[in-house]
């Protein structure tokens, strides 16, 4: 531990130019920290400086300390006096300056798979009592329509889009929420505060999550320093070279399914196995509608077969066995919940903690943290992995991290990852897909993320421009972590009407800038043979794996919504235009409603196979393309 009052110089990655965007800063000098008193300084010349003044929220004294732990890297450690004491917050405040003169805007990220993310013009936070940012989005699923302008979860990077950047992230999220905050002129970072205590004994110390710094002219590669930060704390999962490709029930069937749909469908995966011209599809995944009530995981009526048959038949067919769960929450129409009336988190009032998923049900939260409770929840997964399930899509797992009372005095994220510690055990070798997952408190414990909203509805079932242009712009936000936190999942493919080709196209490109999964939507049986032929072609699903870069990715700032629907009302997100991979392929992607002008990089675009020079192009409302090198 170093002393609170010691000085300490950190060297962090020197930043080349902003994303291929030539108006963009260049040569920023190496960026430094310094611990000064008891607050930070980030530092890169002319490029910019930020300085963090500390604030301790609580009761009785604590001392403040920071540890080094690595490139950039410091951990704020709190120590009780000889009373003891109760922690409830930490915050870092001060004032930053960037280099450029256009107006700057935060790339941030909302706190679970759902949440907004993205770009948005840097606008100031709302501030509470203690003057402090008020973020929102960590409560149910319902929540996300609370996340706040001005703030990031997890972390957040500031920057001039003809300039520079600064960017202030947690490394892990094993103790407390953490937050970023900015206005044009001042910066927060916030640990805790969200109803998270813990109080401390006379003399006992609080290892906080620890703090990665950076500024530099490039914001991707101060993302990338980042995810490289957090891979070294909290190691991933192993991925294998590329993500899975497949196909799931929920966009053609929705909570309708039956067993005699599921079996259609496979009968057809089977069949295009045996087509040389088609990606193969590795994964088959059921999704919500199988079971008998969420957290009675056993076949409905609609599946009499059994689920370990269906599982077996899958395997049979040459695919992996994929099930949809939503383990932490339980009906409260099943037997379950009636017969052990302590298995439930209640909030801080003691009334159990309730969610209706829109009306659909009524549900409560297991607490992991009771032991016969946390077990059960672990051996409802560890049952449908020795059917066969081998590929889990685990949902709702926000719930995992709510504040609330629990049979262990812990905090929300604690519960977190004691709960996921649990599920990982009992999934053993299974790949977990987290969906409805805060971010960073995630890393570690699955192989895929989702990383957006639904990309359709029961309500409003069918593709949607505003749907996808929403999905892309949160996927665009996070691409950053494919490959280094799990693979991104960017939500199914969907490509049946009222997709024309040339909207179908650009939602293939959207898959394939994401880098990520590719599972397919539609029902297989009625699919179109061309938008077949589009949604497994070889070339484009190759491209996974990779991670895309956007040209100029502060340039496209987009209005903080409440949900993809409501982008169907303001049709305000923007998508980057132009991204490179690392292969050499060049996309194109207009995703607005609006025609627009692109330079095109010419050779032979891989979806048509036309031929062209480079030239400028003008791409339609929904048009993508993909240029080979």
């Amino acid at each position: 531990m170093m002393p609170a009052l010691a000085a300490l110089a950190l060297l962090l990655s020197c930043q080349g130019p902003q994303g291929g965007d030539d108006t963009a800063a260049v040569g920023c000098p190496v960026a430094t920290v310094q611990v000064v008193g008891q607050g930070l300084s980030l530092s890169a010349g002319a490029c910019g400086e930020l300085l963090l003044e500390p604030r301790v929220l609580g009761e009785g004294t604590l001392t403040l300390a920071w540890a080094e732990q690595g490139e950039g890297v410091v951990q704020p450690v709190l120590t009780a006096g000889e009373d003891g004491a109760t922690w409830t917050g930490l915050a870092l405040e001060g004032t930053w300056t960037l280099d450029g003169a256009q107006d700057p805007v935060l790339l941030r990220q909302g706190y679970q798979s759902w949440s907004w993310s993205g770009v948005e013009a840097l606008v100031g936070p709302a501030l509470d009592g203690e003057g402090l940012p008020v973020p929102g989005g960590d409560g149910d699923g319902l929540s996300v329509v609370d996340e706040a302008p001005g703030t990031s979860w997890w972390g957040g990077l500031v920057g001039r889009p003809d300039g520079a950047s600064f960017l202030l992230g947690a490394t892990r999220a094993r103790e407390s929420r953490v937050y970023v905050a900015a206005d044009p002129d001042t910066a927060w970072v916030v640990w805790g505060h969200r109803g998270e205590e813990i109080t401390l004994a006379a003399g006992q110390s609080l290892a906080l999550d620890p703090l990665f710094l950076d500024l530099g002219a490039d914001p991707l590669l101060l993302l990338d320093a980042w995810a490289t930060a957090v891979a070294a704390a909290v190691p991933p999962r192993p991925l294998g070279e590329q993500p899975p490709t497949g196909w799931a029930t929920w966009y053609q069937y929705y909570s309708e399914v039956t067993e005699a749909e599921v079996q259609q469908n496979l009968a057809v995966a089977q069949a295009l196995a045996s087509r040389g011209d088609l990606a193969p599809l590795q994964v088959f995944q059921l999704d919500d509608g199988w079971q008998v009530r969420w957290g009675d995981w056993t076949a409905g009526d609609d599946f009499p077969s059994g689920m370990a048959a269906l599982a077996a038949q899958i395997q049979d067919a040459g695919m992996t066995p994929g099930l949809w769960m939503a383990p932490f929450y339980v009906s409260r129409d099943s037997a379950t919940y009636a017969a052990h009336p302590d298995w439930w988190v209640k909030d801080q009032d003691g009334v159990e903690i309730r969610f209706s998923n829109l009306g659909t049900g009524d549900y409560a939260i297991v607490d992991a943290t009771h032991p016969d409770a946390g077990a059960w929840m672990a051996q409802q997964v560890a049952d449908r992995v020795a059917e066969g399930w081998t590929y889990l899509k685990l949902d709702f797992l926000y719930a995992g991290a709510q504040e609330g009372q629990r049979h262990a005095d812990v905090t929300g994220i604690q519960a977190y990852q004691h709960g996921m510690a649990l599920l990982r055990e009992a999934a053993g070798d299974a790949w977990v897909l987290a969906c409805g997952a805060p971010l960073l408190p995630s890393v570690g414990w699955a192989e895929q993320f989702r990383t957006g909203a639904d990309i359709a509805f029961e309500i409003s079932p069918d593709p949607d421009p505003a749907y996808l242009r929403w999905q892309a712009r949160s996927t665009a936000a996070r691409s950053f972590t494919n490959g280094r936190w799990w693979w991104v999942d960017p939500d199914q493919l969907i490509l049946r009407e009222p997709f024309d080709p040339v909207r179908a196209r650009g939602a293939v490109v959207a898959q394939a800038v994401s880098g990520g999964a590719w599972l397919l939507g539609d029902d297989l049986a009625a699919l179109p043979e061309d938008r077949l032929a589009l949604a497994l072609h070889p070339a484009a699903v190759a491209l996974r794996g990779q991670s895309a870069r956007p040209q100029a990715p502060l340039s496209f700032p987009s209005g903080l919504d409440a949900s993809p629907t409501v982008e169907r009302l303001v049709p305000d997100d923007q998508v980057p235009l132009r991204w490179t991979f690392p292969d050499g392929t060049v996309a194109l992607l207009n995703l607005s409603d609006d025609p627009v002008e692109v330079d095109g990089p010419g050779g032979v675009e891989l979806l048509t196979g036309e031929q062209a020079a480079a030239a400028p192009r003008t791409l339609a409302p929904g048009q993508g393309e993909l240029w080979g090198p």
